[in-house]
Order: structure tokens, then sequence, then C-alpha cells
């Protein structure tokens, strides 16, 4: 039973081994891109760690690449412009005051508060700087949107392993984790994100040290058995733990990735095999069941600090313990309880001769993984070409090269088109912006073209826009994918190919994938008839209904009254029709688009209607430019 939900998991859950290292070098490839000469990116939480488990957010970190954190009191050598002393005298273990030592600037000084003589580096206001329009609500470290969907923490990094996890150093002389992970994580040095212990005196000042990036190394050196584990109690944590009454906020699912580590040190390696998954998730939750218990559960660097300190007691740590014990009485089938995993599923053992080829594709077709990253900083092409090159595996240079296609579309986007420059100055714009547009053609199979129609739409060529537009529909067949589609039987038949399956899952989506169309509030290329200048967010599009929108922009100016006619048409067809359009807010976006075409021709009343619609179907504010067309159309 045990390789049964060994292969239920790899299939359904979590994906193959090959699946889950895709994820992790694609993620390594989007933060370098996502890089700046100013901050580090790093995909943290689950996600960064190679798991895409259903309602988990997404988590990121912003590394200062100009500050630095030292616990020396003497700085030997110094680099950074700002240096901070880590203070970890009667404070938490775990935690640290920052004090200023060196960068003593006025946009530092704002950021700290006076205590004792010296300046400490606020949490409270480092967090405040980063709010925005979107970013609204404080979430522990984080920064975050009010739906929870994006997390984004603003970190300092120690390069030098802190003191107060000296003792991790020579612990654990099991086989994990072997000596050069261990040599990995502390070569790292640690990081510090902004929050504070909890309920103490001067709480603004403190801040949690934080061991993301060697975590991340340690799930790296997992076997899968032992990511499989991790996910089955993740998945036990949010379906079945969390759903019980009075255990909604009691449990974290950091607290489940330290009692895995914990469990790895103790354990054989050996240990954590396919054939006994099961036996390995029980000792799994009968540690959970110990850690609650006792109230005690220590970090697994710093193991002074009790994760559980002060949070799972009295009538809380009662319910927690009755609802363990439950589960406990069912044994390994309480994951049962959960909708994301059948009983007859997992039981059925035929099924699981299934391609995992075929599945991982699935799951990256609903995966944040093929979500648009926004990169603003320019590039010398030719010399992150030889980066590119310079990799020695064909799958880390093909995603390499589709980031730095989607970076050239994201640069594209940010070129001005202004017609107050000069003649040579417009001209030089002109050709940078078409140079980064036709790099872009290479992410996947029409979103550059359409990108190269928008730019000859701005400069009023809208014959050769037309064209464009017409080689891309050719494009837009029904074997193509695009984010959030359903795989049919006739895509299982396409992959079964040899010239595909040889290409790699990468490559081939360049050829068969076609991703939305994303505008920015500051892009040049977004069509002046749906730009809105109080519009904050990002702007997106299926992409067919942008192409029949567009090809009906051109014809309303070229005065071709039947061919406008037929535009407008196929843009209402493929609206009704769902033609690449994967979701209720994208459905949304092509309904505004439609109101929009409609208010062009004079057709006000359907319009107002088309507009309703949309809100109706995506009623947020902020990111249904719907609301603030209907109050412009309602004020004339």
């Amino acid at each position: 039973m045990s390789i049964s939900l060994y292969n239920y998991l790899c299939q359904n859950i979590v994906g193959s081994e090959d699946h889950v290292r895709l994820t992790r070098l694609m993620n390594a490839s989007k933060d370098q891109y996502g890089s700046s000469k100013f901050s580090t990116q790093i995909t943290s939480g689950s996600f960064g760690e190679g798991l895409e488990l259903q309602g988990s957010d997404s988590d990121m970190m912003f590394v200062f690449r100009d500050i630095e954190v030292t616990d020396q009191k003497k700085l030997h050598a110094v680099h950074s412009a700002i240096y901070f002393f880590s203070v970890t005298d009667d404070v938490k273990p775990g935690y640290a005051y920052l004090r200023l030592i060196k960068g003593n600037t006025l946009r530092n000084v704002l950021l700290c508060r006076g205590f004792e003589g010296q300046l400490y580096l606020s949490s409270t206001a480092m967090k405040q700087c980063f709010m925005n329009e979107v970013l609204t609500v404080v979430h522990g470290p984080c920064v975050s949107d009010k739906e929870g969907i994006f997390d984004f923490a603003h970190c300092l990094h120690s390069k030098a392993w802190i003191f107060t996890a000296s003792k991790w150093v020579s612990r654990s002389k099991n086989t994990w984790p072997t000596s050069e992970v261990k040599q990995r994580v502390i070569d790292h040095g640690v990081l510090f994100v902004p929050i504070g212990s909890g309920g103490n005196l001067n709480e603004e000042l403190k801040w949690r040290i934080s061991f993301s990036v060697g975590e991340k190394f340690l799930i790296y050196s997992f076997t899968h058995t032992q990511l499989l584990c991790y996910s089955l109690m993740k998945v036990l944590l949010t379906d079945v733990i969390r759903k019980s009454p009075g255990c909604k906020d009691l449990l974290c699912s950091y607290f489940i990735k330290t009692i895995l580590f914990w469990l790895s040190e103790e354990l054989p390696t050996s240990m954590w095999k396919k054939d006994d998954l099961i036996p390995c998730f029980m000792k799994c939750v009968k540690r959970l069941v110990f850690c609650v218990e006792y109230s005690i559960c220590p970090h697994y660097f710093i193991p002074e600090n009790n994760l559980f300190e002060n949070k799972i007691i009295g009538q809380g740590r009662t319910k927690l313990l009755e609802t363990l014990y439950i589960l406990m009485n069912y044994g390994w089938q309480c994951i049962f309880i959960s909708p994301q995993i059948s009983t007859v599923s997992v039981s059925c053992r035929e099924q699981f001769n299934d391609d995992f080829f075929f599945n991982d594709i699935k799951k990256i077709l609903n995966s944040k993984l093929l979500s648009t990253v926004r990169y603003k900083e320019p590039m010398d092409y030719v010399k992150n070409l030889q980066v590119v090159f310079s990799y020695r595996t064909k799958k880390l240079r093909s995603i390499s090269l589709s980031n730095m296609s989607q970076n050239c579309i994201s640069i594209a986007h940010t070129i001005h088109l202004s017609s107050l420059l000069s003649n040579k100055s417009k001209s030089k714009q002109y050709k940078q912006c078409l140079y980064y547009i036709l790099q872009s053609t290479n992410h996947d199979a029409v979103t550059g073209w359409l990108m190269l129609a928008s730019l000859f739409y701005e400069k009023k060529q809208y014959n050769k826009t037309l064209y464009v537009l017409t080689y891309s529909l050719r494009k837009c067949t029904r074997e193509k994918l695009y984010y959030g589609a359903n795989v049919s039987e006739v895509h299982r038949e396409l992959f079964c190919s040899r010239t595909l399956r040889k290409l790699g899952i990468i490559r081939m989506l360049r050829l068969i994938s076609i991703s939305f169309v994303v505008f920015h509030p500051e892009s040049s290329l977004i069509p002046g008839e749906i730009k809105l200048d109080v519009l904050n967010v990002p702007y997106v599009l299926p992409p067919v209904v942008y192409l029949h929108f567009l090809t009906f922009l051109c014809h309303y100016h070229l005065h071709n009254v039947r061919n406008l006619q037929k535009s407008l048409g196929d843009l209402c067809i493929t609206i009704k029709t769902n033609y690449f359009i994967s979701d209720f807010s994208t459905k949304a976006a092509a309904y505004d688009c439609l109101g929009v075409a409609f208010q062009i021709i004079g057709d006000l009343e359907s319009a107002r209607e088309i507009f309703v619609r949309s809100i109706n179907l995506y009623p947020d504010l902020l990111l249904n430019c719907s609301f603030k067309r209907l109050a412009m159309m309602n004020s004339l």
C-alpha cells in the first residue's frame, strides 16, 4: 500500500522527482532574472522548496544587497554601504536587535529608532516602507494583499554563520545532513526578517533570525519519500487539523518542517524509501503528537527557542490533542479525511501505469511556474547568452532562455514611445523596443507576436498590425495549451510523440503553449482605448480575446465597417465559447474589452450591460477595470 500511496502522490499531489527538480530549477532561474542591483530575489515557502500544494500562496523574499548584518564587533573588511550589528543579549533565542554601526544616512535614520543612546533598525518601519494599494496587509514578517495570495518579505543578510546557532555545526554526526549540505548551509549565512517575538518591550526593534535559504538546501537533500511525507503532513494540517473546531490557527507549516528535520537527523537515510512511506508518515504524526503533549517543539537550528512557547497551551492545546488522538485512531488512513486524497484511487493499483511526463505537464499548466514575472532591469543580451550557454545541461539552458525571453518582453513594456521626443530619439526608442519584442517571440507560441502587433498599432501602422494578427491567429489552434487549461486525451496522444519528448517539457511548452497578455500600468504598448491612467495593477487579457480586440481597433481606424463587424462578432464568440479563457477573472477582463468595443462604436447601453456582467463575474474594485469604466460612463 505504501507504493500505491507513493504513486498516487506523485501523480496527483506533488509530482514526480523530475517535476520537483524542474520546479526548483525554474524558480532558481526566475530568481536570478528577478534580482536587481538593489536586492536579491528568493522564492521561499513550499513553492520555493519545489512543492505547489493546494491553497499555497506565493512567498517571496527580497534581500538588500547594500546592507549587511554582523555579530562581529570589529569590521575587518567593509563591503556593504550599510552595516548593522546583531545584538542577541536579553532577547528571546532566535531573535535580535539590529544596531546601526555604519551608513548613518538620512534614509537609514528614518527607519531607525533611538534606544539607550543607539540607533536600532525598526522592523515595523521596514514593513510600512513597502506597503501600497495592493500590498495592504501585514502578515507576520511580510506585506501581503488582502486575499493572501502574495507574501513579500524584505530581509537583511549576514554572510557569517550566527553565533547563537553555532551548536548546530557540530551537533549531528548522522548520515543526514551530509557534510557537504551542512557546509553549504553554513556558507550562506543567515537572514533577518522584520518581526519580533510577540508581546514584549521594544517589539518593533526586534528581528527574527531566518534560516530560509539553509532550510531550502536541507529540503533539496531530501529523498522523494521524505518530501512526500512532508507533503502529506502539510495536507493533513491544512485539510484536517486546521478544519477541526478550535484548531485553526494553532499549528503552522513551519512546525511540520521542523519536525521533519529532527526526524531526518535522527533516522538513518535508508529508512526513507518508497515501500516504507506509510511507516515513515506515521512516525511524523507520532512525533507531532509528542510535541503537542509536552508543548515543546525545539527550533532545528536554535533548540533553545521553543516554537510552541506561549502558543500550544490551555484550551487550545486540549482541543488540538483531541483532534490528534482521533487521527491516531484512524492510523495512516487519516489522510483520507482530506478531500485531496481519494480512498478508491490510492487502493486501485492498476491506474499507476500512467505516464508521469503527461501528469507533470498537467501540473505545470495549473502552476505558478507559468505566471508572468515582472522584470525591469535592462540587460546585455549577448552577455546573458554567454552565461546561458555556459550551463552544462540542456534543461537549464532552456529554462534560462525562456526567462530571458520573458525578461525581454517586460523590458519592452517599460520603453517610452512618447510623441514628445525628437525624431531621432523616437526612432531610437522604437528600434530598441522592436529589438526586445523580437527576442521575446521565443517565450511561447503567440504572446511575443501579439506584442509586436501592439507596437505597430501604437505607431498607427494598422495594416502591419493586421498582418501580424492574422499570422498569430493561425497559431492559436485547439491543441495549444495555456495556464489553467484542461489537458485532454488529444493532448495525451500529442505528447506521445517522440519528437516532442526529446525536446523536454520546457522547450515543448515554448512551441505549444500560449501565455496571457499582461500590460503593466506604465506600459507603452497597451492600446490607448483600454488604458486607464488610474490603473495601478497589471491588466491581464486572454490572448485570443486581445487578438480579436486589436483586430477590431485596426478596422475601426481604417474605416472597414464590414471587417469591423466581423471582428466584433469573433470577439463575442471567443468569450462565449471560453476560447483560451481559463477562469472567471480572465473572462471578466474579456468582457471589459468587449464593453470598450461597444463604447467605441457608440452602443453605450450594450457597453453598460457588458461592464455589469464583468463586475458580477469578478467584483474586485481594485483589479476589475469595469468598475472604473462604468463610473466614468455614469458621470457623463
